[in-house]
């Protein structure tokens, strides 16, 4: 008698939901803390279309649930696929037909584990089924693997290029001395034409090798991996809140950056300070020419006409009075004596006129070297402006990585996507959430931003919003089921799309 099917149902959880202590998940097994669990309707809606399939059955051998540390860092994704690729694969050489339900980030992981488990994949009994839900969909993998198979590649060139040098001089050294020439008369010169020889004939190695490893790559591929790809059904909807935060992230113009370049940006900041200091200063009681009369204001410009003519030639008889010869510099000492008399006066002439025309006069007097102070009072801040120029520059792609889990991902961030592109049509199927689940989910979504409004303004009102906020938001948007991107698993018409998916009703 043929044995029964052992078919099993493993749950990956997403980001933030790992296992705690004296709390009940929703992707956990039925045990006496569960109150209509995801794991307890799924089980009913497969039991009710004939499938033996059933959520952790493979459990009750003592075999632990799968999870993960649910760190929002594709590092701990990476990690977490190759736990399951693991996982999996014990399970098939048990005998086990393992579907796969994932949520939110636990699709990127069971995507990215897809090769090992297809690898492993048993052909006897019913096909595996994968389904995600709300996932928002991330290659960080196949960059990796590109750039590592690049790494490799480049390694067995150069290998065979050295083993091929080797072998080469020494044939080229044994044919000269069978052959008895005697017209290399150094070592130096025997190494220069053998390697110059070599070189001429790397062009010829590297079509040869490129030739193998194509044919390599085009027989050497086993076709049962393809065949062994389980299908998978990909749910998600535009309301989706964790991939609406990290698609718009990603494609909207940087909010932050400066849109001109770096010296225009700077010139802008100069000028917005020195008026700023301007009207400070006005607002500290400094006057200019638009707060005199007439009369005088005819005799400030006369005034400051003076100013500049003798600080001009003042700086002329100090430029000359460094190059003259110390015989003569008598007479420039005079003048600059007699230069720094006229100033005293005329300072002591403004004085007096000030006394005539008020303290407004003499305010608008130091017009000029309150200009001079706030030019040179702009410079220190030269730096402090290309760091904030930079930081505008750099700060939303910052959040971005944040937010998307991939600091130290050395490569371009990935597209964010609700259907994955980089996985074959023919082995994915992308539908929207059922409609009726979604109007139920946006519904207490709603009540859930009534129940939150006063902390949605709190966090509105901060000036600057940090990468702290960023994480809390997704960590809410995660964790509380009123909102759609957690409500897809907690609905009875969506579990019956999962039902129906992995029974195999498609």
């Amino acid at each position: 008698m043929e044995q029964a099917a052992k078919e099993t149902v493993i749950v990956v959880h997403g980001t933030w939901a790992a296992p705690e202590l004296g709390k009940s998940r929703w992707y956990q097994p039925v045990d006496r803390h569960s109150t209509e669990p995801f794991t307890a309707k799924l089980d009913a809606a497969l039991r009710e279309r004939g499938s033996p399939a059933r959520c952790w059955a493979h459990c009750g051998d003592g075999n632990q649930i799968f999870h993960w540390s649910g760190e929002n860092s594709w590092i701990a994704r990476t990690h977490a696929a190759l736990a399951l690729g693991n996982y999996v694969a014990a399970l098939q050489s048990s005998g086990w037909c393992c579907h796969i339900v994932a949520h939110s980030h636990g699709g990127n992981i069971v995507l990215e584990a897809l090769p090992q488990i297809a690898a492993t994949q048993q052909f006897k009994g019913p096909s595996a089924k994968i389904v995600t839900l709300g996932t928002p969909f991330m290659d960080t993998a196949s960059p990796i693997s590109a750039s590592a198979r690049r790494i490799r590649q480049i390694q067995v060139v150069a290998g065979w290029m050295g083993f091929s040098l080797f072998i080469f001089v020494l044939a080229f050294g044994l044919f000269e001395t069978l052959m008895g020439n005697d017209r290399f008369n150094s070592s130096l010169d025997y190494w220069y034409e053998a390697v110059l020889l070599f070189l001429l004939l790397i062009p010829l190695l590297l079509f040869v090798y490129q030739r193998f490893s194509r044919r390599n790559r085009v027989t050497g591929r086993p076709a049962s991996a393809a065949e062994g790809r389980p299908q998978i059904l990909a749910v998600g909807s535009l309301m989706d809140e964790a991939w609406q935060v990290l698609h718009h992230m990603q494609n909207i113009a940087n909010p932050l950056a400066v849109r001109s370049n770096i010296f225009a940006y700077l010139l802008s900041s100069a000028r917005q300070n020195i008026s700023r200091s301007f009207q400070i200063a006005r607002i500290h009681g400094a006057r200019s020419y638009s707060d005199l009369g007439t009369t005088a204001k005819w005799i400030l410009a006369i005034t400051h006409a003076l100013f500049l003519v003798w600080m001009a030639y003042g700086v002329f008889v100090f430029a000359f009075f460094i190059q003259r010869p110390p015989g003569e510099r008598d007479i420039l000492v005079f003048l600059a004596t007699a230069l720094l008399s006229i100033v005293t006066y005329m300072f002591l002439f403004v004085l007096y006129l000030t006394r005539m025309l008020g303290p407004t006069f003499y305010s608008a007097f130091l017009l000029p070297v309150r200009w001079c102070a706030h030019v040179v009072g702009f410079a220190p801040s030269i730096f402090t402006e290309i760091a904030t120029y930079v930081v505008r520059s750099r700060g939303w792609s910052v959040l971005l990585t944040i937010g998307m889990g991939l600091d130290g991902y050395r490569h371009k961030p990935p597209l964010v996507e609700q259907h994955p592109s980089y996985i074959e049509k023919n082995f994915i199927t992308y539908e929207n959430m059922p409609m009726g689940a979604q109007q139920r989910a946006l519904a207490t979504r709603s009540a859930w931003i009534g129940r939150h409004f006063g902390d949605v303004t709190e966090t509105l009102a901060k000036l600057v919003i940090t990468s702290a906020d960023i994480s809390l938001l997704l960590r809410s948007i995660e964790s509380d089921q009123s909102l759609v991107h957690a409500a897809y698993y907690t609905d009875d018409e969506c579990i019956a799309r999962i039902a129906d998916w992995i029974a195999g009703r498609g």
